[in-house]
């Protein structure tokens, strides 16, 4: 390992974490209805996706079409926002451990960054961020695409693999940097194998802080049944735990997960990200009062053949 990529350990997650926070940097765009989402700290403030019968995000849905119930209970809608009033912020948290060392996985998280970067609106901002047994920065938010890109040379696969760890610390960071679109994608094996927080503990801090998380789960072909060289034999157990884990930060923080090993795999999945990402819609609600305890959380819809995916609850606030 470089004394260079320990340098940037040390440096680029300050830079993360702190670049909403500089003396004099504009606050979040967007218009009044981000505004008043980002100065009411007592709202329970929901990224949604609508889809259809067949996947599609579902884009003309209206403030009274919208149900939120908080365990079980009806929630007046406080404030609504259709989602394009903000530029999106993603920040690509990518696996560099050693396990991502063979060349189909090492090679699958720059052409995923290609596809979701020629797919997303100039205005969004992009962070780029990796793990091994350690979560590090690489470029803080940024407008500019080609600089993700060239960040990737800084990201050679080293190491064993702190995977919750990292997700706590990219939830973190994408949630200091302003309310609006968001989500996480995270490009990985799957394989947690030094992390000191549990998943279930991470999953709670990204539902807490309504932060999407979308997981590209980087498979041999050989171990993918949808790839033409399937062996059909069975994944090492490890890779299926790994695939399921990822499956389980999706569902609870309102995101997705995919199983890729190859291009078309990966187009698929960044083709779905940024269709959700760019139809996010956002509901806020004044949390009624009670214990503190886990809180669940559903939203539907009136319009028929229209399903909504949330985070699945939240803890309030003490």
């Amino acid at each position: 390992m470089t004394e260079g990529r320990r340098y940037r350990r040390g440096w680029a997650g300050a830079v993360l974490i702190g670049a909403a926070l500089v003396a004099g940097e504009a606050p979040a765009r967007g218009g009044d209805q981000i505004a008043r989402f980002a100065s009411r700290t007592d709202l329970v403030v929901l990224s949604a996706i609508a889809m259809d019968r067949h996947g599609r995000p579902v884009t003309d849905l209206r403030r009274n079409e919208f149900y939120v119930r908080e365990d079980g209970r009806p929630q007046a809608i406080q404030h609504f926002s259709e989602g394009r009033e903000s530029p999106a912020r993603v920040l690509l948290l990518v696996d560099a451990s050693g396990s991502m060392v063979t060349t189909p996985k090492s090679s699958s998280p720059i052409m995923a960054a290609r596809q979701l970067l020629y797919a997303l609106d100039p205005a969004d901002e992009i962070a780029l961020a990796g793990f091994d047994y350690h979560y590090f920065g690489v470029v803080a938010f940024t407008t500019d695409h080609a600089k993700i890109l060239r960040g990737f040379s800084e990201v050679a696969p080293f190491g064993t693999t702190a995977l919750h760890d990292a997700l706590g610390h990219a939830a973190s960071d994408l949630a200091t940097h302003g309310e609006g679109r968001r989500a996480v994608v995270v490009m990985t094996d799957g394989v947690d194998t030094a992390s000191q927080e549990t998943a279930e503990a991470v999953i709670a801090r990204s539902r807490a802080l309504d932060v999407p998380i979308y997981a590209i789960s980087v498979v041999s072909p050989i171990d993918d049944p949808d790839s033409g060289q399937f062996t059909g034999k069975a994944r090492p157990a490890a890779a299926t735990l790994g695939s399921r884990v990822l499956a389980r930060y999706a569902e609870m923080s309102g995101g997705a997960a995919f199983v890729v090993s190859d291009f078309a795999g990966l187009k698929q999945a960044t083709d779905t990200i940024v269709g959700e990402l760019k139809h996010q819609y956002r509901l806020g609600y004044d949390p009624p009062p009670g214990p503190n305890g886990f809180r669940r959380v559903e939203v539907t819809t009136t319009r028929k053949g229209v399903s909504v995916k949330t985070r699945s609850g939240y803890v309030p606030q003490s």
